[in-house]
């Protein structure tokens, strides 16, 4: 069918720029114009239409402000540049491919180099080629979950504006008045209106309007300096040619086709440029510009104003497919989630566990209700209704501790009454929230009437996560550039952003998607079924099963990616079980759409973590699940650990009727 014409997410003019997902289709790095074609797509809602938080009461639970961020612009948690608003002391940020260090009084652009340990692969700021600005401090002014725009000020008045984009491998610098910027090494003349300069070897192009006097490059009111890192051994004079009119924003697009997901980035202000896709994801086009070396594998340079790439389709799923299950499997599966719904506890009162409780409700109704015992469905619906009753009031807060929700109108989150992991200031908020969203939706599928009555809350932790509104930024998790979401609100780190949990993000997007389904928003099933595809692709090729792993790295998966490093490790234990299992958990249905399709690389990530020996360790139970995809002894293995495990050894959000689920799903897919 023919798309159509693209819906556009923009903030309000000095807020936050967000983004778009429209129909739009956008040509590959090679800048050609936006074409239409056969396919399905989707669009969020403008935020400034609705107000996905009027009915919850208002409470700044955290001591966190945004500390550099213009007036009216939306705090920017949860991306790859929050440090520059949130910490304390100015850390470095990683447009990938580069490096940056912002100062007060400029910053420092760096091609880093990559270095391989055992455990870590890393190419963090060691420093680079300075820019001074001659200022005194800098701002937030304008933002996209890809690109940011940082003023620079001289007291209160304002000196330059620098543009910083993800995929761009060059920094903007316009100046508002007459500038002087002091160069770290003297340029030399490369061709009219380009020089380069070298530092540690690595080679800078400067390109603009302006006047070299040895260090000192002046840059006049309105004008803009070009600073591009290049490649080892890149052409130079290439480089100048390429660059035109500096980028001033990225608009994010997607299409959903039947088998495949497509995202586009479109690099707003030029149509000359250089863009670097992230590594993996490139999809052709005129890129003989030179090649980077990231710790996420090579990423060529291309001339062009867009990225484009292709993921498969993933889609969202709570109940498994048991035709052909034995009547002895169907029996005993169904007692145990009998068994497992009467000794169900009350639910933690904080977000995270308390949503995972509720998740470990709602896998009971969908198994009682795939293998046909319609009444113990029932029963555990009602089970999940009253639990769900507190959280769902959007009142419940203004007499409530816990089990409830707020507006936090100072960093614009939706938080836990009761926070935990540092979700009140916006750490983890898609894991959290995801569990929460997948219990709405299987209530909503099984019981339509009950839609309206969760409407409001969820509905409000969908736009914090995902949709956005007035009051909140959409995509505030997501990094469309990098295709996986980032867990820190305010990133107070040296090496950028992180997330650990691949798959607790890949169940966000599952619940989203679900609960969009059972609420009938047709909009927000599009865009969750792209967050969901592109989230799974990146669990499986970037934790799970990457293929680019250098030499001196010893394990197969990564278990946390960031903006500069990838490493074996989690935030809670050195135990490799919990490595591979915080990597696997919540195991369902979805899951084996992403996970099941080489069982010789599962049992190779098996085996690293200790074998059937991690089945007991911390998190085992999902070592032990997963296991089971790889191949027939595998799950033989898994099933002799079913058979005796307790249930106090399972994971908080898991039970023995869900692991026994799973293990019967596997087998009849294997058959």
């Amino acid at each position: 069918m023919t798309r159509p014409a693209p819906r556009r997410i923009s903030a309000l003019a000095a807020a936050l720029t967000l983004i778009v997902v429209s129909a739009l289709a956008l040509a590959g790095c090679t800048g050609d114009s936006p074409a239409a074609g056969d396919g399905l797509a989707g669009g969020i809602p403008t935020p400034a239409a609705s107000s996905a938080v009027a009915d919850l009461p208002v409470d700044h639970l955290s001591a966190t402000t945004p500390q550099r961020l213009a007036a009216g612009v939306t705090p920017p948690t949860n991306r790859w540049y929050s440090s520059l608003v949130f910490s304390p002391t100015l850390l470095p940020i990683y447009p990938s491919p580069l490096a940056v260090a912002p100062r007060d009084d400029g910053l420092t652009v760096q091609v880093p180099t990559v270095t391989t340990g055992e455990k870590t692969i890393s190419a963090s700021f060691t420093g680079g080629l300075s820019l001074g600005l001659g200022t005194s401090g800098l701002q937030v002014v304008r933002a996209d979950p890809v690109s940011v725009t940082v003023t620079y000020l001289s007291g209160t008045d304002e000196r330059a504006r620098v543009t910083l984009a993800e995929g761009s491998p060059i920094v903007a610098i316009t100046a508002v008045a007459d500038l002087d910027v002091v160069l770290g090494a003297a340029p030399t003349l490369l061709q009219e209106g380009a020089w380069t300069a070298v530092v540690d070897g690595i080679t800078y192009v400067l390109r603009g309007d302006v006047q070299v006097s040895g260090s000192s490059v002046h840059v006049p009111a309105g004008g803009t300096l070009q600073v591009a890192g290049l490649p080892g051994g890149a052409d130079a004079a290439a480089w100048a040619a390429a660059i035109g009119d500096p980028v001033d924003a990225v608009e994010t697009s997607y299409d959903l086709g039947d088998t495949d997901v497509t995202t586009h980035l479109a690099y707003v202000g030029t149509d000359r440029t250089v863009v670097v896709p992230f590594a993996g994801r490139h999809a052709g086009g005129d890129c003989d510009l030179g090649t980077y070396d990231t710790p996420y594998g090579a990423s060529p340079a291309c001339a062009g104003s867009t990225l484009t790439w292709t993921v498969p389709r993933i889609t969202a799923a709570s109940t498994y497919d048991f035709d052909g299950i034995d009547d002895a499997t169907r029996g005993a599966i169904l007692a145990q989630a009998q068994t497992d719904l009467d000794a169900t506890p009350a639910t933690p009162a904080d977000t995270y566990f308390g949503g995972k409780a509720l998740a470990r409700i709602a896998n009971l109704v969908e198994i009682a209700r795939a293998l046909g015992d319609d009444a113990l469905a029932s029963a555990a619906a009602d089970r999940l209704a009253t639990e769900l009753a507190p959280w769902i009031d959007p009142h419940g807060c203004t007499t409530a501790a816990a089990r409830c929700f707020v507006y936090d109108d100072v960093l614009h989150l939706v938080v836990g009454k009761d926070p935990s992991f540092g979700s009140e200031e916006g750490n983890d908020h898609h894991f959290h929230y995801g569990y929460f969203l997948y219990a709405a939706g299987v209530l909503g599928r099984e019981r339509p009437d009950a839609v309206a009555g969760m409407r409001p809350v969820m509905d409000a932790l969908a736009a914090d996560v995902a949709a956005g509104s007035a009051e909140l930024p959409a995509l505030r998790v997501f990094d469309p550039y990098r295709g996986h979401s980032w867990a820190s609100g305010t990133s107070p780190f040296a090496d950028g952003n992180n997330q650990e949990s691949s798959s607790e993000a890949v169940a966000a997007w599952n619940g989203l998607a679900l609960w969009a389904e059972a609420s009938g928003q047709q909009d927000l099933t599009g865009e969750a079924t792209w967050l969901l595809s592109s989230e799974a692709d990146a669990a499986r090729t970037l934790w799970l099963e990457p293929t680019d792993l250098p030499a001196g790295y010893a394990h197969t998966i990564v278990s946390i990616s960031w903006s500069a490093k990838r490493d074996y490790a989690t935030w809670f234990s050195a135990e490799p079980s919990a490595i591979l299992g915080i990597q696997a958990l919540p195991l369902g249905p979805v899951s084996l759409q992403y996970l099941a399709g080489d069982p010789s690389r599962v049992a190779a990530n098996v085996a690293d973590a200790g074998g059937t020996a991690a089945f007991t360790g911390p998190l085992g139970d999902a070592v032990a699940m997963y296991s089971a995809l790889g191949g027939p002894s595998a799950l033989i293995a898994a099933d002799a650990w079913a058979a005796q495990v307790a249930p106090d050894a399972l994971d908080d959000g898991n039970s023995r009727s869900a692991v026994l689920a799973w293990l019967a799903a596997v087998r009849l897919a294997a058959h």
